[in-house]
């Protein structure tokens, strides 16, 4: 098991466990609900050990092939990290058009790209999948403890949101349920 703690200052701490039985116990503590809510993260065997404020942890890439926690808003049936900018460029420029004329109903099929921007400076590119619905599309994606995403067959990303700078959502639903305070105003980029 490997672990890539990324931090707000810009740094990424990284850590093994190789022990079954440890490596078993370190997936159980990491739950979307307690992860970035639980107090301070301590990671260490016995001396030295690093504290970490929750806070400060802007992303935790774990790869195992343990079965970990995941826990994907209502209506998203995955929601899987792009290997990077130009694959997200080119999935949004074959997508794009067609999500600009589709009209969903509850039950269809949707999919939506994300660019996530943290307070480290990184970037994430992300494509969730799943069947539309009329829960709020930004309460269901962000209103949660923990953002999950997966990389692969055994690497799954546990996003703090209280990190997350700005996320820019294009998406194929046809109408979106947005939060009160919504500023109605055109982007002049995108």
């Amino acid at each position: 098991m490997r672990l890539r703690v990324h931090r707000t200052d810009g740094k990424t701490g990284s850590y093994f466990q190789d022990d079954e039985r440890r490596a078993h116990t370190l997936v159980s503590r990491l739950h979307p609900d307690r992860l970035f809510a639980s107090g301070p993260i301590v990671i260490g065997v016995f001396n030295p050990f690093t504290v970490l404020n929750p806070d400060e942890v802007c992303w935790v890439e774990v790869d195992t092939e343990l079965q970990v926690h995941q826990a994907l808003p209502r209506g998203v049936a995955a929601l899987e990290q792009l290997s990077d900018r130009d694959d997200y460029e080119a999935v949004l420029a074959r997508q794009w058009p067609l999500w600009r004329k589709f009209a969903s109903k509850a039950g269809d099929l949707v999919e939506a790209l994300l660019e996530v921007s943290l307070r480290d400076g990184s970037s994430l590119y992300l494509r969730a999948t799943g069947y539309a619905d009329h829960a709020p599309l930004v309460q269901a994606m962000f209103g949660g403890k923990t953002v999950v995403a997966t990389r692969g067959p055994h690497v799954t990303l546990y996003i703090n949101p209280k990190c997350i700078v700005r996320a820019r959502v294009y998406h194929s639903h046809e109408t979106v349920e947005y939060p009160d305070g919504l500023w109605i105003a055109e982007a002049a980029e995108i």
